[in-house]
């Protein structure tokens, strides 16, 4: 059984999570994230070699989600998951300019992007600064569990 988050560490290694699906050499586990980002309804952003990406919160408001986890817990959604994200994170926001930086992020990605009013939220880290995933850190730890 999933349990929710509790604070913003647990968000972030599940966007390592998100973001190693993202990029792998997997065709599941890349289909797998990228189907999530297009479906989403709860975005969380966070940057990237300096670019927004995001990434839904019905995966990353899970403790240490994976994609076996999720799949058990299909029928999980992203209300489930708002109110320990809202608990951590404030209250989410609208805002037309991130609307539009999300669609052109999830159409990189083949498929249709769901047509919803999304809300998202902007991941920080301690010092209260937009949250920035080094990519070359999951290389390292990748390498590290090989």
């Amino acid at each position: 059984m999933l349990h929710f988050v509790e604070n913003v560490d647990q968000i972030i290694e599940n966007i390592k999570t998100m973001e190693q699906y993202l990029n792998s050499d997997n065709k599941e586990e890349k289909e797998f994230a990228r189907d999530l980002v297009k479906k989403g309804r709860s975005m969380l952003i966070y940057k990237v070699n300096g670019q927004n990406h995001f990434a839904p919160g019905r995966f990353l408001g899970f403790k240490k989600n994976s994609r076996a986890a999720h799949l058990e817990n299909e029928d999980r959604e992203s209300r489930d998951t708002a109110p320990a994200l809202q608990s951590i994170m404030g209250k989410p926001f609208t805002h037309a300019a991130i609307e539009k930086e999300f669609l052109d992020y999830s159409n990189k990605f083949k498929g249709n992007t769901l047509k919803s009013k999304r809300k998202y939220w902007r991941v920080r880290n301690d010092a209260n600064k937009y949250f920035e995933l080094d990519i070359s850190v999951l290389e390292t730890e990748e390498a590290a569990v090989e």
